[in-house]
């Protein structure tokens, strides 16, 4: 076969393609950039629930729940929400290294500036109350959320160790009952409690108390404290006195 026909033959192939539509990349382009976001945006969502559960943490109390900063920290570090933030990080990278001039940035450009919208996004979604809502849905739908990812709950179901926390279902001038997070109710004595002055006890207040288990009803408590976070505990009585003709109100 002569250089001519084939030649010849190649010219015609090229005359059988036909050129794709303008529409079909920018279709393409938009679902690229679309895929991105949509990854950003769930990251985002992410670091909302990884800073609310960081910030509403127990702080204050550390030592009594474990032995060191360091271990306290290891103890409740979100591990599942910080995975799950990475995770949709590589997935906005490889959707943007994809578009027309992704190529051109390195990854740890992109990273960080991912990193930086997501704080920026992340912080702005925490203060509206996007993670702490995240958290409780979740919380309520899925059945190991509380005992794997979570361990707050844990934490203060440790009776034996004097971490108590629960939601408050009566006040009497002797003692407190208290619903615990696995349904159990408690009878508590308060001996030399240091409670902050904002406090006021009322029917339905998520609380953490540290004491002592004197048996498998009674508690006596030594401090008492709001339960930050872990709203998805829950919930009895409203506040409002005329739906609770029980209630009284006390003041540590």
């Amino acid at each position: 076969m002569s250089e001519k026909n084939i030649s010849e033959q190649i010219l015609d192939k090229i005359k059988d393609v036909k050129p794709k539509p303008r529409w079909q990349f920018l279709l393409k382009d938009y679902i690229i950039w679309l895929a991105a976001s949509l990854a950003l945006i769930i990251s985002s969502l992410a670091f909302a629930v990884v800073l609310y559960m960081m910030i509403d943490n127990d702080w204050d109390i550390y030592s009594n729940i474990s032995n060191s900063l360091l271990e306290f920290v290891f103890l409740t570090l979100p591990y599942f929400w910080l995975l799950f933030l990475g995770a949709f990080i590589l997935i906005a990278y490889y959707y943007f290294r994809h578009t027309k001039k992704g190529y051109k940035f390195s990854l740890s450009k992109i990273f960080l500036v991912s990193l930086a919208i997501n704080i920026f996004i992340g912080a702005f979604l925490y203060n509206a109350g996007v993670g702490q809502a995240i958290d409780g849905i979740v919380a309520q739908r899925v059945p190991f959320y509380k005992e794997l990812i979570n361990r707050r709950q844990h934490i203060w179901s440790r009776v034996d160790d004097g971490l108590l926390g629960g939601v408050v279902v009566g006040i009497e001038d002797e003692h407190l009952s208290l619903e615990d997070m696995e349904g159990n109710i408690w009878i508590i004595q308060h001996f030399n409690t240091t409670t902050p002055n904002f406090i006021n006890l009322q029917i339905g207040d998520h609380v953490r108390m540290i004491g002592q288990k004197i048996d498998s009803q009674n508690f006596k408590m030594y401090r008492i404290m709001p339960m930050r976070g872990m709203h998805w505990m829950k919930e009895h009585c409203p506040v409002d006195k005329e739906h609770c003709p029980f209630m009284n109100e006390r003041k540590f």
